[in-house]
């Protein structure tokens, strides 16, 4: 099987994140993206939960390109505000989840709110796929904290200028890239995918 994997998206900020970690992690395979792929044709479907969501993006671009595939699907979780994962993406016009929230809106749902009510953590589901099976593996990686009161920082994705991870005095926005790369929930979930794509990409 080729070295050779495609991260299912044309989100730059995603791309470019899991790129500098599967390069680290597994710096002998050649990583491209749906950008490369001008042709390729999303299938535009969504589901209830991340699993189904990366699961289905990762088995459609493997059988419509003929190449090993991996996608993620992320979000945030604020169990005050009812365990409802907030997507970091914005979803297409029919998607039956709800519309993202922006910042400010949050920061007003939690107004008042102190402690450990403004816990929150962010979650990454990656789902691989190669053409001959379908689905792979899928796993997961979260990394936990809280909502600050105001936004910090110049945010690079959603969410990153009010989350605050545990261990750390600043907000995602504030730290620098190798730092983020380091901690994120894409690397949590990246290693333990680790042993997977190294052994159905290198054989």
């Amino acid at each position: 099987m080729s070295q050779e994997l495609v991260i299912a998206s044309t989100n730059l900020v995603k791309v470019r994140e899991l790129r500098l970690i599967l390069h680290e992690l597994l710096p002998e395979i050649t990583v491209y993206s749906l950008k490369d792929f001008p042709l390729f044709v999303p299938q535009d479907c969504y589901f209830s939960t991340f699993e189904k969501n990366a699961a289905h993006k990762a088995v459609w671009a493997a059988k419509q390109l003929g190449k090993s595939v991996l996608s993620d699907e992320s979000g945030m979780v604020v169990p005050y505000l009812g365990d409802e994962r907030f997507s970091l993406e914005q979803k297409g016009l029919n998607s039956p989840e709800k519309k993202l929230p922006d910042v400010q809106k949050l920061l007003n749902g939690l107004k008042g709110v102190e402690g450990s009510e403004r816990t929150a953590f962010l979650e990454s589901v990656l789902a691989f796929a190669v053409p001959e099976q379908g689905l792979v593996k899928i796993v997961s990686g979260r990394i936990e904290g809280f909502i600050a009161h105001k936004e910090q920082g110049p945010a690079s994705f959603d969410f990153a200028s009010i989350f605050v991870k545990y261990e750390y005095s600043k907000t995602l926005a504030q730290l620098s890239e190798p730092v983020l790369v380091r901690i994120s929930h894409r690397r949590k979930a990246c290693e333990r995918l680790v042993p997977t794509l190294r052994k159905r990409l290198s054989s």
